[in-house]
């Protein structure tokens, strides 16, 4: 009986330690550009290098800007990212909010639970964690 706890805590601590949360954009809003509104609060730069790259990869141009958000800005994009340390510094939670104007047309968040336990995916890039994120959330973009 042993055996078999021990080998259900090991699949438990390895299972379900992302938690994936998105209200994909409707499909009306066809987004190109938008522009991505800075957070002093996330002190690391991969964040939105790895943002912008994940952007691109649905066709969808983007700029950093500290706010005010300029007047050229149809769209815009909010976030928010804090990291933990384990073996390395890891993105634990993350989301993002996309803007026309003052209405909010989309949300996505990522969190990595219980700090991702004995997962090794947990110090994967900003890329491999929000790429489902970003997927669902831009999935009607095209």
């Amino acid at each position: 009986m042993l055996p078999r706890a021990i080998t259900t805590g090991l699949l438990l601590a390895l299972a379900g330690c992302t938690n994936i949360t998105v209200e994909p954009v409707a499909s009306q809003y066809k987004i190109s550009h938008l522009c991505i509104e800075e957070n002093p609060k996330v002190v690391t730069g991969d964040f939105v290098d790895g943002l912008q790259t994940l952007l691109r990869q649905h066709g969808i141009e983007s700029r950093f800007y500290a706010a005010p958000i300029p007047s050229s800005c149809e769209y815009r994009l909010t976030y928010t990212a804090t990291y933990s340390w384990d073996i390395a510094r890891c993105l634990s939670d993350a989301s993002v909010r996309l803007f026309k104007g003052d209405l909010q047309i989309g949300f996505g968040q990522y969190h990595l639970a219980g700090e991702g336990g004995l997962d090794p995916s947990k110090i994967a890039s900003v890329e491999q964690k929000m790429t489902p994120v970003i997927n669902q959330l831009l999935e009607k973009n095209k």
